[in-house]
């Protein structure tokens, strides 16, 4: 759920937004976490939405061979999601599963093939329920 684009604002609408402990609800920790520039202020996050996934890239083809993968050179030209936190760019590790929306509810099926990543050169060897079950570097 997205904060208010105008109105009243507190520093806890913020902290709960951003799903952290009580302990985390100075302006400047907050302001770091959702990728801030200081000067920190509480109107910087007038629309703010958090995003509980972290986003990855690889070519829209499976292979049944890693080095087949690895040897695709074309771009990334399909985006999956995994839980993180920011919405970000990120390179998953072995025991992610993936998942086709940012709702983190449609597995993305894998086809038991390896599928290149150049955003994180390697090729991941993906389950049919977005399990990554392994992960070879490019």
């Amino acid at each position: 759920m997205a904060l208010p684009s105008s109105g009243p604002l507190s520093l806890n609408d913020i902290r709960v937004e951003l799903q952290q402990a009580q302990a985390n609800s100075s302006l400047g920790t907050l302001s770091d976490l959702a990728g801030f520039a200081a000067p920190d202020a509480v109107s910087d996050f007038y629309g703010y939405s958090y995003a509980n996934y972290n986003t990855f890239s690889i070519i829209n083809t499976g292979y049944d061979e890693s080095g087949d993968a690895c040897a695709d050179t074309g771009e990334d030209n399909l985006t999956l999601y995994f839980a993180g936190s920011g919405g970000t760019p990120a390179c998953p590790t072995t025991s992610v599963i993936l998942y086709t929306d940012t709702a983190l509810t449609n597995v993305f099926d894998g086809l038991f093939q390896w599928w290149r990543s150049n955003q994180c050169n390697a090729s991941h060897y993906i389950m049919e329920d977005g399990f990554i079950e392994g992960i070879t570097a490019c």
